[in-house]
Protein backbone atom coordinates (compact mmCIF):
# COMPACT_ATOMS: atom_id res chain seq x y z
CA UNK A 1 0.00 0.00 0.00
CA UNK A 2 1.38 3.39 -0.99
CA UNK A 3 1.74 6.38 1.33
CA UNK A 4 -1.11 8.15 -0.48
CA UNK A 5 -3.43 5.19 0.17
CA UNK A 6 -2.62 5.30 3.88
CA UNK A 7 -3.26 9.03 4.17
CA UNK A 8 -6.62 9.77 5.84
CA UNK A 9 -9.12 10.78 3.18
CA UNK A 10 -11.41 13.77 3.88
CA UNK A 11 -15.12 13.13 3.55
CA UNK A 12 -16.49 16.59 4.40
CA UNK A 13 -15.48 20.23 4.79
CA UNK A 14 -16.34 22.96 7.29
CA UNK A 15 -16.06 26.73 6.98
CA UNK A 16 -13.15 28.25 8.93
CA UNK A 17 -12.68 31.92 8.07
CA UNK A 18 -12.51 34.56 5.36
CA UNK A 19 -9.32 36.50 4.61
CA UNK A 20 -9.73 39.88 2.90
CA UNK A 21 -6.95 40.62 0.41
CA UNK A 22 -5.52 44.08 -0.36
CA UNK A 23 -5.34 43.30 -4.10
CA UNK A 24 -7.44 41.55 -6.74
CA UNK A 25 -5.36 38.50 -7.70
CA UNK A 26 -5.43 37.15 -11.23
CA UNK A 27 -3.72 33.96 -10.10
CA UNK A 28 -2.67 32.72 -6.68
CA UNK A 29 -0.39 29.94 -5.39
CA UNK A 30 0.48 28.64 -1.94
CA UNK A 31 4.10 28.34 -0.77
CA UNK A 32 4.29 25.66 1.91
CA UNK A 33 7.95 26.48 2.58
CA UNK A 34 7.15 30.00 3.79
CA UNK A 35 3.45 29.46 4.63
CA UNK A 36 2.49 32.39 2.39
CA UNK A 37 0.46 33.02 -0.74
CA UNK A 38 1.96 34.29 -4.01
CA UNK A 39 -0.44 36.34 -6.13
CA UNK A 40 -0.30 38.01 -9.52
CA UNK A 41 -2.07 41.35 -9.23
CA UNK A 42 -4.89 41.60 -11.75
CA UNK A 43 -4.32 45.34 -12.19
CA UNK A 44 -0.56 45.76 -11.85
CA UNK A 45 2.00 43.40 -13.37
CA UNK A 46 3.47 42.47 -9.97
CA UNK A 47 3.83 39.40 -7.79
CA UNK A 48 2.93 39.92 -4.15
CA UNK A 49 3.70 37.70 -1.20
CA UNK A 50 0.73 37.66 1.17
CA UNK A 51 0.76 36.18 4.68
CA UNK A 52 -2.02 34.07 6.18
CA UNK A 53 -3.60 37.18 7.70
CA UNK A 54 -3.98 38.67 4.22
CA UNK A 55 -1.23 41.29 4.51
CA UNK A 56 1.28 42.02 1.74
CA UNK A 57 4.78 41.27 3.04
CA UNK A 58 6.77 41.55 -0.19
CA UNK A 59 6.63 42.63 -3.82
CA UNK A 60 8.68 40.34 -6.04
CA UNK A 61 10.20 41.55 -9.31
CA UNK A 62 9.19 44.56 -11.37
CA UNK A 63 8.45 45.67 -14.90
CA UNK A 64 11.45 45.94 -17.20
CA UNK A 65 13.89 44.21 -19.52
CA UNK A 66 16.77 43.63 -17.11
CA UNK A 67 17.59 40.61 -14.94
CA UNK A 68 14.86 39.92 -12.41
CA UNK A 69 12.34 42.00 -14.35
CA UNK A 70 9.46 40.99 -16.59
CA UNK A 71 7.24 42.54 -19.25
CA UNK A 72 4.10 40.46 -18.72
CA UNK A 73 3.50 37.66 -16.23
CA UNK A 74 1.51 34.81 -17.69
CA UNK A 75 1.86 32.29 -14.86
CA UNK A 76 3.82 31.47 -11.71
CA UNK A 77 4.80 28.30 -9.87
CA UNK A 78 6.56 27.55 -6.58
CA UNK A 79 8.48 24.41 -5.60
CA UNK A 80 8.83 22.62 -2.26
CA UNK A 81 11.78 24.83 -1.27
CA UNK A 82 10.04 28.13 -1.91
CA UNK A 83 11.71 28.90 -5.24
CA UNK A 84 9.41 30.91 -7.52
CA UNK A 85 9.23 30.45 -11.28
CA UNK A 86 7.67 33.17 -13.45
CA UNK A 87 6.59 32.95 -17.10
CA UNK A 88 7.11 36.12 -19.12
CA UNK A 89 5.11 35.33 -22.24
CA UNK A 90 6.24 38.50 -24.03
CA UNK A 91 9.98 38.00 -23.54
CA UNK A 92 9.65 34.20 -23.80
CA UNK A 93 11.50 33.69 -20.52
CA UNK A 94 11.30 31.62 -17.36
CA UNK A 95 12.58 33.72 -14.44
CA UNK A 96 13.53 32.13 -11.13
CA UNK A 97 13.53 33.75 -7.67
CA UNK A 98 14.66 32.09 -4.45
CA UNK A 99 12.62 31.55 -1.28
CA UNK A 100 13.41 35.12 -0.21
CA UNK A 101 12.12 36.54 -3.48
CA UNK A 102 15.60 37.37 -4.77
CA UNK A 103 16.49 36.92 -8.44
CA UNK A 104 18.40 33.70 -9.24
CA UNK A 105 18.46 33.26 -13.00
CA UNK A 106 16.40 33.18 -16.18
CA UNK A 107 16.33 31.07 -19.31
CA UNK A 108 14.50 30.79 -22.60
CA UNK A 109 12.76 27.38 -22.75
CA UNK A 110 14.10 25.36 -25.67
CA UNK A 111 11.70 24.85 -28.62
CA UNK A 112 8.94 26.87 -26.91
CA UNK A 113 7.72 29.94 -28.77
CA UNK A 114 4.75 31.01 -26.63
CA UNK A 115 5.10 29.90 -22.99
CA UNK A 116 1.84 30.37 -21.12
CA UNK A 117 1.62 27.99 -18.14
CA UNK A 118 4.22 26.59 -15.76
CA UNK A 119 4.51 24.04 -12.97
CA UNK A 120 7.41 22.45 -11.07
CA UNK A 121 7.47 18.75 -10.23
CA UNK A 122 8.82 17.49 -6.90
CA UNK A 123 11.85 16.22 -8.88
CA UNK A 124 12.72 19.79 -9.84
CA UNK A 125 11.75 19.31 -13.47
CA UNK A 126 9.74 22.13 -15.04
CA UNK A 127 6.55 21.80 -17.09
CA UNK A 128 5.78 24.58 -19.57
CA UNK A 129 2.70 24.84 -21.78
CA UNK A 130 3.46 26.26 -25.24
CA UNK A 131 0.22 27.77 -26.58
CA UNK A 132 1.62 27.98 -30.11
CA UNK A 133 2.44 24.27 -30.35
CA UNK A 134 -0.46 23.34 -28.04
CA UNK A 135 1.66 21.04 -25.91
CA UNK A 136 3.23 20.73 -22.48
CA UNK A 137 7.01 20.39 -22.53
CA UNK A 138 8.90 18.89 -19.60
CA UNK A 139 12.42 20.25 -18.99
CA UNK A 140 15.07 18.62 -16.84
CA UNK A 141 17.02 20.73 -14.36
CA UNK A 142 19.71 20.97 -17.07
CA UNK A 143 17.10 22.53 -19.41
CA UNK A 144 16.91 19.45 -21.61
CA UNK A 145 13.55 18.30 -23.00
CA UNK A 146 12.32 15.06 -21.38
CA UNK A 147 8.91 14.72 -23.00
CA UNK A 148 6.08 16.54 -24.73
CA UNK A 149 2.37 16.02 -24.16
CA UNK A 150 -0.98 17.31 -25.33
CA UNK A 151 -0.76 18.20 -29.00
CA UNK A 152 -3.75 16.01 -29.84
CA UNK A 153 -5.50 16.00 -26.45
CA UNK A 154 -5.50 19.59 -25.21
CA UNK A 155 -7.86 22.30 -26.46
CA UNK A 156 -7.68 25.22 -24.04
CA UNK A 157 -5.60 24.34 -20.95
CA UNK A 158 -5.48 26.88 -18.14
CA UNK A 159 -3.67 25.19 -15.24
CA UNK A 160 -0.92 22.63 -14.63
CA UNK A 161 -0.89 21.23 -11.10
CA UNK A 162 1.85 18.74 -10.20
CA UNK A 163 1.87 16.22 -7.39
CA UNK A 164 4.15 13.33 -6.51
CA UNK A 165 4.52 11.23 -9.69
CA UNK A 166 1.38 12.74 -11.29
CA UNK A 167 0.69 15.93 -13.25
CA UNK A 168 -2.81 17.35 -13.66
CA UNK A 169 -3.78 19.57 -16.59
CA UNK A 170 -7.11 21.39 -16.43
CA UNK A 171 -8.65 22.24 -19.80
CA UNK A 172 -11.55 24.64 -20.40
CA UNK A 173 -12.00 23.41 -23.96
CA UNK A 174 -12.65 19.79 -22.99
CA UNK A 175 -14.01 20.73 -19.54
CA UNK A 176 -11.82 18.01 -18.07
CA UNK A 177 -8.66 17.25 -16.14
CA UNK A 178 -5.92 15.13 -17.69
CA UNK A 179 -3.79 12.95 -15.39
CA UNK A 180 -0.27 12.58 -16.79
CA UNK A 181 2.56 10.47 -15.42
CA UNK A 182 6.16 11.65 -15.05
CA UNK A 183 7.04 10.29 -18.51
CA UNK A 184 4.29 12.15 -20.35
CA UNK A 185 1.91 9.18 -20.49
CA UNK A 186 -1.83 9.75 -20.23
CA UNK A 187 -3.23 7.99 -17.15
CA UNK A 188 -6.84 9.15 -17.45
CA UNK A 189 -9.13 12.03 -18.34
CA UNK A 190 -11.65 13.25 -15.75
CA UNK A 191 -14.77 14.98 -17.09
CA UNK A 192 -17.05 17.14 -14.97
CA UNK A 193 -20.67 18.04 -15.64
CA UNK A 194 -20.54 21.80 -15.04
CA UNK A 195 -17.91 24.29 -16.24
CA UNK A 196 -14.55 23.70 -14.58
CA UNK A 197 -13.14 26.58 -12.53
CA UNK A 198 -9.87 25.26 -11.10
CA UNK A 199 -7.80 22.37 -9.76
CA UNK A 200 -5.22 22.12 -7.00
CA UNK A 201 -3.14 19.34 -5.47
CA UNK A 202 -1.59 18.17 -2.26
CA UNK A 203 0.95 15.36 -2.08
CA UNK A 204 -1.73 12.65 -2.11
CA UNK A 205 -5.05 14.29 -3.12
CA UNK A 206 -6.27 16.48 -5.96
CA UNK A 207 -9.17 18.92 -5.82
CA UNK A 208 -11.56 20.13 -8.53
CA UNK A 209 -14.14 22.92 -8.28
CA UNK A 210 -16.82 23.84 -10.82
CA UNK A 211 -18.92 26.95 -11.34
CA UNK A 212 -21.69 25.57 -9.10
CA UNK A 213 -19.13 25.61 -6.21
CA UNK A 214 -19.13 21.81 -6.20
CA UNK A 215 -15.83 20.59 -4.71
CA UNK A 216 -14.57 17.17 -5.79
CA UNK A 217 -11.58 15.29 -4.40
CA UNK A 218 -9.78 12.07 -5.27
CA UNK A 219 -6.58 10.25 -4.45
CA UNK A 220 -3.75 11.20 -6.74
CA UNK A 221 -4.09 8.56 -9.49
CA UNK A 222 -7.78 7.75 -9.07
CA UNK A 223 -10.54 8.85 -11.43
CA UNK A 224 -13.21 8.19 -8.77
CA UNK A 225 -14.27 11.62 -7.50
CA UNK A 226 -15.90 12.27 -4.14
CA UNK A 227 -18.16 15.33 -4.06
CA UNK A 228 -17.80 17.57 -0.98
CA UNK A 229 -19.85 20.55 -2.18
CA UNK A 230 -21.49 22.78 -3.02
CA UNK A 231 -19.40 25.10 -0.87
CA UNK A 232 -21.75 28.07 -1.13
CA UNK A 233 -24.00 26.30 1.37
CA UNK A 234 -21.27 26.82 3.96
CA UNK A 235 -20.14 30.33 2.96
CA UNK A 236 -21.18 32.98 0.41
CA UNK A 237 -19.24 32.52 -2.84
CA UNK A 238 -20.03 34.76 -5.80
CA UNK A 239 -17.00 35.01 -8.10
CA UNK A 240 -14.69 32.03 -7.70
CA UNK A 241 -11.34 32.44 -9.45
CA UNK A 242 -9.26 29.62 -8.00
CA UNK A 243 -8.75 27.05 -5.28
CA UNK A 244 -5.54 26.46 -3.36
CA UNK A 245 -4.74 23.29 -1.43
CA UNK A 246 -3.05 24.02 1.89
CA UNK A 247 -1.98 21.33 4.35
CA UNK A 248 -5.32 20.40 5.92
CA UNK A 249 -7.46 23.14 4.40
CA UNK A 250 -8.65 24.33 1.03
CA UNK A 251 -8.67 28.05 0.18
CA UNK A 252 -11.13 29.41 -2.36
CA UNK A 253 -10.22 32.69 -4.06
CA UNK A 254 -13.51 34.56 -4.39
CA UNK A 255 -12.96 37.99 -5.95
CA UNK A 256 -10.72 39.72 -3.35
CA UNK A 257 -11.20 37.26 -0.48
CA UNK A 258 -9.76 33.89 0.42
CA UNK A 259 -12.41 31.67 1.98
CA UNK A 260 -10.79 28.91 4.04
CA UNK A 261 -12.45 25.53 4.53
CA UNK A 262 -11.21 22.79 6.86
CA UNK A 263 -10.94 19.29 5.42
CA UNK A 264 -12.63 16.88 7.84
CA UNK A 265 -11.77 13.21 8.19
CA UNK A 266 -14.10 11.13 10.36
Amino acid sequence: MSISEKTPFPNSVSYMKTIHLPISPRKIRYCSYTNTFLAIDDIKNYIYRIDIQGKITQRIGEFGFEKGQFVHISDIAVNDFGNIFVVDDVENLIIQFDELGQYVNSFEPMDVSEPELIAVQNTGEILVYDSNANQVVCFSRANNIRFRFGKFELVDPFKIAPSMNVNYIADHGTNSVFLIDTFGGLLSEINVEYPLIDISTSKSIYFIIDNRTNLFIARKTSDQLLELGPLNILAPLKNIKAIVALQSQIAVLDSTTLVIFQLVTN
